[in-house]
């Protein structure tokens, strides 16, 4: 199967690497466009999120060198392959197929079973149909993937009970201010879905006072509507508001920081502690700013701790969310197997096309007093009976065997074609 990711993910990469080897969305087309050029890949599609960097290909040489590929994404990012080749995976085959399954139906998440992962593979699919990196294979492995993805999210209970990464950030500023934030202003930056549930939970908690603001305004506005007691801000006057903060909450896709130690130091004048939590990769706040006094600060891998505390009760679900996930594999194996073989399927039609043309044609000089009208109605009763036939004999084998199954018939009618051919010519 010549399929193969390249890629780093939060299990085993800090996030210092993952904010590095991240794509916005116009990095994302221009390095589309450069892998599918490179020789021997066809389909290119990249799957970049707060949580992990994949690249995902189709290549016509069983024996591709992943290096290649790896070689290709640290130079598109301006990295060296050598310091962070321990954080990259790199799997191949039918491990593509099971690891992207996994990934859309959010069984590889930092928060098992979160949504928004699906969304997120559905936008990278979309965005390689746009530029034109992706084709039949490709487009199939991710439409199946997301298929599988919401038949998981249907039949189980994982995203049922799934928990958010804005969720926990708030549990995390309840244990760090003892569970009572009623007293508590909040600044909250960025209106995406998880600055969204961030400032629900925020709402949800008591919070006494909260503002919000986003770069381009729009969606904040939105939100404004549904909730009354959100104070609205500027993004260019996001400072004015700090002092009074207790909590800052940033989750933007920015790749400038949103908050630099320099600026907070400035705008800060009364001593208290303050929770900063940074839910953005790359990343949106300052890591300097921890060095400021009474200041605590928090990024997303911070909050894996929360994470595993709540793993327990979805673990039962798991195994009925991989026993769909299985299935979903095997159907996309034996529909990769039947393709590789559809030039032996071609070579067997024509194969019958030619037979059926010269039976019919000795056929007719037979029945020489038969009309030309009665003579196209024999052909075509044969031609359908044959069509049919091969339909059964070819393409039932893809719903009905395993892809063993189906590599073995189509090497025998191989040789069969193999063996006819050499006839012919002798």
């Amino acid at each position: 199967m010549k399929l193969l990711v390249v890629g780093v993910n939060y299990r085993k990469t800090p996030i210092e690497i993952r904010e590095k080897l991240s794509f916005t969305a116009e990095e994302q087309k221009n390095a589309l466009t450069e892998i599918v050029n490179m020789d021997g890949i066809l389909e290119c599609i990249i799957l970049s999120t707060c949580n992990r960097t994949e690249v995902y290909i189709y290549h016509e040489d069983p024996q591709y060198d992943s290096s290649k590929l790896e070689n290709k994404l640290c130079s598109l990012k301006g990295l060296d392959l050598y310091k962070i080749k321990r954080y990259i995976y790199v799997y191949s085959g039918v491990k593509v197929v099971r690891h992207l399954y996994k990934v859309a139906s959010g069984l590889d998440s930092m928060i098992l079973g979160e949504d928004q992962i699906l969304r997120q593979v559905k936008d990278a699919y979309d965005v390689s149909l746009g530029v034109g990196s992706s084709s039949g294979m490709l487009n199939t492995l991710f439409r199946e993937g997301i298929t599988a993805a919401k038949k998981v999210k249907t039949f189980t209970e994982i995203s049922k009970t799934s928990v958010s990464v804005g969720t926990h950030a708030v549990r995390l500023i309840e244990r760090e201010f003892g569970h009572d934030i009623k007293d508590k202003t909040a600044l909250v930056i960025g209106s995406g879905k998880i600055g969204t549930i961030t400032l629900k939970n925020l709402i949800s908690k008591g919070i006494g006072k909260i503002y919000m603001t986003n770069r381009s305004g729009g969606r904040a506005e939105s939100i404004l509507k549904q909730y009354d007691n959100v104070n609205l801000l500027d993004y260019s006057m996001r400072y004015s508001v700090m002092d009074q903060c207790d909590i800052v909450i940033s989750s933007t896709a920015s790749p400038h920081y949103t908050i630099t130690k320099d600026l907070l130091e400035d705008a800060l004048i009364t001593c208290k502690k303050r929770i900063f939590i940074d839910l953005a990769v790359p990343r949106d706040i300052d890591l300097a700013i921890g060095e400021l006094p009474d200041i605590c600060c928090f990024n997303i891998d911070h909050l894996m701790v929360e994470v595993n505390k709540n793993m327990d009760y979805k673990l039962s679900e798991v195994s009925k969310a991989e026993e769909i996930i299985n299935r979903y594999v095997a159907e996309f194996e034996n529909w990769y197997y039947f393709r590789e073989a559809l030039p032996v399927v071609k070579e067997v039609q024509k194969f019958a096309g030619e037979l059926l043309n010269e039976k019919t044609e000795y056929l007719q000089k037979k029945l020489q007093t038969i009309s030309d009208e009665e003579m196209e109605k024999v052909k075509y009763v044969i031609k359908s009976t044959v069509n049919e036939i091969l339909g059964k004999l070819l393409y039932s084998i893809k719903e009905s065997s395993s892809k063993e199954d189906i590599q073995a018939y189509f090497r025998c009618l191989k040789e069969v074609m193999r063996s006819e051919a050499d006839e012919k010519n002798n």
